[in-house]
């Protein structure tokens, strides 16, 4: 905004389409308010593992194919703890918010992922590094039989491998993904394919 012109204001801005800066006398400007994420955002989203935007807003599964949902499951959003939106569109996304709920409530049951990560207990040591980088929380310390192990909550586990890779003593297994099977597969990739002549 620069000073006046003929007693009326004058606003410089430039028009990235056309590549040049535009003048416009006005004679009034008024400017909208910046709009920041609650203070306590980061704590939610630790507390509920949901991914935040460079801007700190909650970020959705996916912008146009899942717009209410989050990477956890159960976990819907709506308004503008997604960013800055108008009346309309927030209604919209309560309305869509509030049926994926429902739907969860009416099915009664939840469908989890068929690939889940196990513990081994003869070969845990109890070190505590898989519930450190589970980025779902779901893995926790339990006591059985006097031992301390770790236990995989399937509900939580979303099959990302992460707690397998940091493990060192290979206590954990993931479903479908044993070293074995991964063995199998490579020497079936690297195998050189056979020529069958049809006759």
């Amino acid at each position: 905004m620069e000073g006046l012109e003929d007693g009326r204001l004058l606003v410089r801005a430039e028009d990235t389409l056309l590549g040049e800066v535009v003048e416009m006398p006005v004679d009034m400007v008024v400017l909208a308010t910046a709009m920041v994420p609650a203070a306590d955002t980061e704590q939610v989203a630790q507390l509920f593992h949901v991914t935040r935007s460079e801007d700190g807003f909650f970020l959705e599964a996916h912008p146009k194919l899942r717009p209410v949902e989050t990477a956890t499951d159960g976990i819907f959003l709506a308004g503008t703890c997604q960013g800055p939106k108008d009346i309309p569109d927030t209604v919209a996304q309560v309305s869509g918010a509030a049926s994926q709920a429902l739907g969860l409530l009416q099915r009664g049951s939840v469908l989890i992922e068929p690939i889940t990560a196990e513990v081994l207990p003869l070969r845990c040591v109890a070190c505590g590094l898989c519930v450190e980088v589970c980025p779902f929380g779901a893995i926790e310390m339990v006591e059985r039989r006097g031992q301390k192990l770790a236990e995989v909550n399937p509900a939580l586990c979303k099959g990302c491998g992460l707690c397998v890779a940091a493990c060192r003593g290979k206590a954990i297994t993931l479903h479908g993904y044993s070293d074995q099977q991964l063995l199998l597969q490579l020497g079936a990739l690297l195998r050189p394919a056979e020529l069958v002549a049809i006759g």
